[in-house]
């Protein structure tokens, strides 16, 4: 009797391993994203937050709870700064991230150019592709059962001399993976983010939910909102078997006058 139960119990748990390990085959898989240009904590220019003492520590809680409400499942970053605040005193990643995240991957700290991925996904073989000047991705994939989806934070150089080749750069990579989520700033006019479809890819910003005007300081500097052309410059980008939907350019209260974050839901169709 003995016996046959624990043969009844070995069958039960290679059926139960086989369909788990083919779920990503049947059942699509949902997971909530965004990507936003943090700008140093201070809206686009070096140095951190400015402000000190009770000024900056409500400054920190609100960063830190803003990204704690999202609960997005991937949150990707550009213009991150090692330190919050002017003075060097309370490191960004401790103190923002780790609260909502456990797995941090940042990429190289450039001046300007700082990108990385938090998530409580375990993302292997992390690495960089290097753009124009010292722009650049970090990668990262994700392992499904025996599916790989990619992840990336970029960010592409708005000067004229380095945007079409890292732009084209970038175009090249994406094409190598069969399944891919890339966020980031491309500073690229609405034209050329219409490459990307035109490749054969998803898009959140210029897509199904049409333009969201993300680069919020130089509307308002214009007196302007709302989907102005060539505002739309930061974006989420998938392959064609990643769906996009509920995309959103929410104004945080915290960057603002320099760029707007974009959100969104993916769906993972295999």
């Amino acid at each position: 009797m003995i016996k046959r139960i624990t043969g009844l119990l070995g069958i039960c748990v290679l059926t139960c391993a086989a369909a788990f390990g083919q779920l990503q085959d049947n059942l699509p898989l949902r997971i909530k994203v965004g990507v936003y240009n943090v700008g140093h904590f201070n809206q686009g220019r070096l140095g951190g937050f400015q402000g000190d003492g009770k000024m900056m520590q409500a400054e920190l809680f609100r960063w830190k709870s803003w990204i704690a409400q999202q609960g997005l499942d991937i949150f990707a970053f550009n213009e991150w700064n090692r330190y919050f605040d002017k003075d060097s005193t309370v490191i960004a990643e401790e103190s923002i991230l780790k609260p909502s995240y456990k797995n941090i991957y940042l990429g190289k700290e450039n001046r300007w150019i700082y990108n990385g991925i938090a998530t409580n996904y375990t993302l292997e073989n992390i690495r960089q592709e290097k753009w124009d000047g010292d722009y650049y991705a970090v990668l990262g994939d994700l392992k499904v059962g025996n599916k790989t989806i990619t992840v990336i934070s970029s960010h592409i150089p708005w000067q004229k001399e380095w945007h079409e080749s890292s732009i084209n750069a970038l175009l090249s990579t994406l094409k190598k993976y069969e399944y891919f989520i890339c966020m980031g700033d491309m500073n690229a006019f609405d034209k050329v983010q219409m490459k990307f479809t035109e490749a054969g890819f998803n898009m959140a910003n210029g897509g199904t939910q049409g333009w969201f005007a993300t680069a919020a300081g130089t509307n308002a500097a214009e007196g302007r909102i709302g989907a102005v052309p060539n505002r739309s410059i930061d974006n989420i980008v998938t392959s064609s078997n990643i769906k996009i939907m509920n995309v959103s350019a929410p104004f945080t209260h915290l960057n603002d006058l320099d760029h707007l974050p974009i959100l969104a839901d993916l769906v993972v169709t295999w």
